[in-house]
């Protein structure tokens, strides 16, 4: 018995759903109603907010037992995501099909899911992985050929008209839901990638994160925790220089760890994992070519800097009106805030 089904009800589902029942309820009706596919549909936001509200509550555990014992109210406010930010951090966005792609995640559910149920759970997924890892090949090989000829311009000496080109890309993908935080967790993997290739490197520096208040405040504040959180990650695995095979590997666990934990966090940790891997592929693939000069070879490495500094938007000319970081070098006035680092 719980004492509130709203949130069973905004899925469609029964109050003893299982984790899985959860995670399918709400991809199918939340891709519905989309709000980068249904521009300028009020009734579809709304849906769509709802629907990331009930999930992030149904599919943690904790605030699941909560929420049926006591009800909405009783959840915390500081625990609550944005529905866009639910959304991305699970599933990431079309709008960046050719950057990322379908998470690997998600491919390997599916995968998974096409698995006969009455097998061994270890057979199951080894075979689901095998079909997995071939899926992913095929996404790799894709975003490495769309990457260099987004990079040629720059490789051809036309650098301010690739700069114009970047930089309205970066604006046109930030206005998609979660897109600043996508933009930014690339913009990162790039500008690392390329500076281990480029000697008297630019580095990613220490983020300052923005102060936001109003109707907007409560997005920004989630896409800057997940911001805060693929930053670390992305840092923490250039660090540790492992080989595109041990990445994959990682990946690997990553996934199969998330098949037990179905929270927001452990998604979004498996995901920035994945596009790790996939920056890693493409930035190895286009400057580790061997059919290429060495002339070649470092213009690319700049042309992925220079993307990815865009993507992050920190500084002018590049900053968008819903940038989530500071221009560097530039101080909060409020840097106690729960939303400083």
């Amino acid at each position: 018995m719980v004492r509130d089904s709203a949130f069973y009800d905004i899925l469609g589902i029964n109050v003893d759903a299982s984790d899985i029942q959860i995670k399918k309820a709400y991809y199918q009706k939340a891709t519905e109603v989309h709000p980068d596919k249904n521009h300028g549909d009020p009734k579809a936001a709304e849906d769509f907010i709802a629907l990331g509200e009930a999930y992030q509550v149904l599919i943690d555990p904790e605030k699941r037992g909560w929420y049926n014992k006591h009800g909405k109210l009783c959840i915390p406010q500081d625990f609550w995501l944005h529905s866009y930010c639910v959304y991305g951090m699970v599933y990431g966005s079309e709008c960046f099909k050719d950057y990322i792609g379908e998470f690997a995640s998600t491919t390997f559910l599916s995968c998974l899911e096409m698995e006969e149920e009455a097998e061994d759970p270890e057979v199951r997924k080894k075979r689901a992985w095998e079909k997995t890892q071939t899926l992913l090949e095929e996404r790799h090989e894709k975003l490495t050929k769309i990457m260099i000829d987004r990079i040629q311009p720059y490789v051809d000496g036309h650098i301010d008209e690739f700069e114009k080109l970047v930089d309205l890309e970066a604006r046109r993908l930030s206005t998609a839901a979660f897109g600043e935080c996508l933009l930014h967790t690339l913009g990162i993997a790039y500008m690392t990638k390329a500076a281990n290739e480029l000697k008297g490197k630019e580095e990613c520096g220490r983020t300052k994160w923005i102060k936001v208040e109003g109707p907007k405040g409560f997005e920004m504040r989630s896409q800057i925790h997940a911001a805060k959180e693929s930053e670390r990650t992305v840092g923490r695995l250039d660090r540790t220089n492992q080989s595109q095979h041990d990445k994959e590997e990682d990946l690997r666990l990553h996934i199969f760890s998330y098949l037990n934990n179905w929270r927001i966090d452990n998604a979004w940790s498996t995901n920035v994992v994945d596009i790790d891997t996939i920056s890693s592929y493409i930035c190895k693939a286009i400057l580790k070519d061997s059919t290429v000069s060495k002339d070649v070879l470092r213009l690319r490495a700049e042309a992925l800097a220079k993307l990815g500094k865009i993507f992050k938007g920190a500084n002018p000319p590049y900053r968008r009106e819903y940038n989530i970081c500071l221009e560097d070098g530039q101080q909060n006035e409020n840097e106690d805030s729960d939303y400083s680092d």
